[in-house]
């Protein structure tokens, strides 16, 4: 989906300039998923990079197995009060 300029007001401070930007909820739900996938597409180059890096080779490029992951998240957080 497209994003119409006629879709953007701008707010104009005192001396004429435009100051901050009024837009609706679908267009602001349209730039946060494209802000959302640019994180998303320099989150996989970057582990691509890595994994280029380490010849394909997943644990000596750092990752760890589904399992493994899942063992770390379900343990407690020792710095919780």
């Amino acid at each position: 989906m497209e994003m119409r300029m006629d879709e953007i007001k701008y707010v104009v401070g005192s001396e004429g300039k435009p100051t901050a930007v009024l837009v609706d909820i679908a267009t602001w739900e349209r730039i946060l998923d494209a802000l959302e996938d640019a994180e998303d597409i320099a989150l996989v180059r970057e582990t691509l990079d890595t994994l280029e890096v380490a010849g394909g080779d997943l644990s000596k490029a750092g990752f760890i197995s589904w399992d493994q992951a899942r063992a770390q998240l379900e343990q407690p957080d020792d710095s919780t009060p």
